[in-house]
């Protein structure tokens, strides 16, 4: 990987994770040290490894020889629903195979202290996909994974080496990463024209709803146009305030053509209000911000 890359993905993690957590300069160091040491190391996978439905049935299934993978590991430290948030990596999975045709396998290795709730998790949320119940933490014991938590899952490639490290249903600009480089790899094996960045124009970014009674709610639309030569995609949207309800198309948006995002403010609160959503995708300057005032009576 170029250093130019590199010393991008450490920049974005610095950022997008750093935001939502402490900023002093130990901190920034110590995840910066995490990533290098990382990056294109290779994830080494025990023998004899069992993997299971939903944590209870035994299945026959052996780490795939993908293009790209992602792994994700879970300890057995601290709270496994506040940590694995499964509704989250079922709408992340379904993204994923969408864009690449379910050609980028999701690989769970729990190391749990509690296999009734693991097992109760996976049947609640509808993970089916295969998952390893490690009870003996060999792949942690092999590759001595990091202790923090935002730091035990990734993204391989063929050959099983980090190319990304990250959760991405966690951070948006991890998920903006692992899509784009699947994605990338996705349309240069299908298409003569790589899913390269892309160059957007979008209509209005700044809204002012006016007085809405509390209670209500009002909606708004913002036309995006792909006027770049590779496809456009969406990989994500985060809004300041879960008030807010954003719908995209989860498709390529082809040069030339238009795309609409709606965004829906719930008047919770009386008072003034400034809201922002988030739109992450593979186009210059991600993520793009839009802007919505006015006041509830």
């Amino acid at each position: 990987m170029k250093n130019s890359k590199v010393f991008r993905y450490i920049w974005i993690i610095l950022i997008g994770t750093l935001v939502l957590s402490c900023k002093d300069n130990n901190s920034r160091k110590e995840i910066a040290k995490i990533v290098q040491h990382w990056q294109n190391k290779e994830i080494i996978f025990p023998e004899d490894l069992t993997f299971t439905k939903y944590g209870t049935d035994t299945i026959e299934y052996k780490i795939p020889s993908s293009s790209y993978k992602i792994l994700m590991y879970v300890d057995s430290i601290g709270c496994t629903s506040c940590k694995l948030q499964l509704h989250k990596w079922k709408e992340f999975i379904s993204e994923l195979d969408s864009f690449t045709n379910g050609s980028v396998p999701v690989i769970f290795f729990f190391h749990p202290k509690d296999m009734r709730e693991i097992s109760y998790l996976l049947k609640r949320d509808g993970i089916n996909i295969p998952v390893c119940i490690d009870m003996g933490d060999k792949l942690n014991a092999i590759n001595n994974f990091p202790s923090r938590q935002e730091f035990q899952t990734f993204l391989l490639n063929d050959e099983n080496k980090v190319v990304y490290i990250g959760n991405p249903v966690h951070n948006p600009r991890v998920k903006e990463m692992y899509l784009s480089e699947v994605s990338n790899s996705s349309y240069q094996a299908n298409a003569t024209q790589p899913f390269r960045s892309s160059q957007i124009k979008t209509d209005k970014t700044e809204f002012d709803l006016g007085t809405i009674p509390k209670g209500d709610a009002k909606t708004v639309s913002v036309s995006i146009k792909n006027v770049g030569e590779s496809p456009f995609m969406i990989f994500d949207t985060r809004a300041s305030c879960g008030c807010t309800h954003i719908g995209y198309e989860k498709r390529p948006i082809l040069p030339d053509s238009t795309t609409r995002i709606s965004i829906t403010y719930n008047a919770d609160d009386r008072g003034h209000f400034n809201k922002t959503v988030s739109v992450y995708g593979n186009m210059e300057n991600s993520p793009l911000i839009i802007k919505l005032k006015g006041s509830i009576e």
